[in-house]
């Protein structure tokens, strides 16, 4: 029987996870921790720490809050039979009744330190497509696409600056961007993380171009509104995917996100499959190219960084 305390995390639509508290646990968006894939989670919520047995809860200066038993919680609170966290629609308890029950031992996982997860809204998708690839597909194949992932750099340290109300303003301007050029540009949105965006272009072209325009009015937009401007991120690969639904896996999905994650803010990043395409007709510029290793893929890579400061997309 293990010595460490256990809680269940309950997600909406999703099985009950038991979690070993055995040293101090992050829970959030983009943490060395636990992930929870939900637009009211900050990146760094809130944390769990094991002492003498209990679990004691602390909020983590979430954008959102922490709730304890519906009341925010203001100080570390120790957990206790009854209790319950809250962080949007994930509820957390003390899992009373795993010492009383019988729970398959892979389902009590051991939420240890160490774990380097360190994941972006990008870095969830991919997790997620990783583990759908070891699946037989549902779907059907759609051809070679371009797909673009993007999400904002430091957003976490952008809206506890800004304060709710005006960073949610800022994300909605920032959206409504990437959607207005997402349309001129005939592109598809797959998914929104918050922040993020998973995108599909029909040509490499298309989706250097469009994102090249998403950059200079995000530029734009900081010049006119100083204390409200965001750097974005943007990595671009192509390759065959394979649709199920509204949702698209595969290699090529996941290698465009590991793109998307070395980028920095206001780079646009592409694979040198993206690069051997659009550099034919000699119209983009890039900057030196970089050898990389992507997380979960053999090999060295080599991405390039598009110069989109002057590029007349309209030419």
């Amino acid at each position: 029987m293990a010595s460490y305390p256990v809680v269940v995390v309950k997600q909406p639509d999703r099985k009950p996870l038991y979690l070993q508290v055995r040293d101090k646990l992050e829970i959030g968006r983009e943490c060395d921790g636990l992930l929870i894939d939900d637009l009211q989670c900050s990146r760094r919520h809130c944390a769990l720490t094991p002492r003498n047995g209990a679990v004691v809860v602390e909020d983590l200066g979430s954008t959102n809050g922490t709730f304890v038993n519906g009341k925010v919680l203001t100080s570390s609170t120790e957990l206790s039979s009854g209790t319950s966290v809250r962080i949007g629609g994930t509820t957390i308890e003390l899992a009373m009744e795993a010492e009383r029950f019988e729970i398959e031992p892979d389902a009590v996982k051991p939420g240890a330190r160490g774990a380097k997860l360190r994941e972006t809204s990008i870095e969830m998708v991919a997790k997620d497509l990783e583990k759908r690839t070891e699946k037989p597909s549902l779907g059907r194949h759609e051809g070679t696409v371009t797909i673009v992932f993007s999400d904002i750099e430091s957003s976490t340290e952008h809206a506890t600056r800004m304060g709710d109300k005006k960073w949610i303003g800022v994300l909605n301007a920032h959206n409504k961007i990437i959607r207005e050029n997402l349309d001129k540009w005939s592109g598809n949105e797959i998914k929104n993380q918050g922040d993020g965006f998973m995108l599909t272009f029909p040509s490499a072209r298309r989706a250097l171009l469009c994102m090249a325009e998403v950059q200079q009015d995000l530029a734009a937009y900081a010049e006119k509104n100083p204390d409200e401007g965001v750097r974005v991120r943007v990595g671009a690969h192509t390759g065959e995917v394979i649709v199920d639904g509204d949702d698209i896996f595969g290699k090529h999905v996941i290698i465009a996100a590991r793109v998307a994650n070395l980028a920095q803010g206001g780079e646009i990043l592409v694979s040198s499959l993206v690069w051997d395409i659009t550099s034919a007709r000699g119209d983009l510029e890039y900057g030196e190219p970089r050898s990389v290793a992507l997380k979960g893929i053999e090999g060295n890579w080599t991405v390039y960084p598009l110069i989109w400061e002057n590029l007349d997309a309209s030419a």
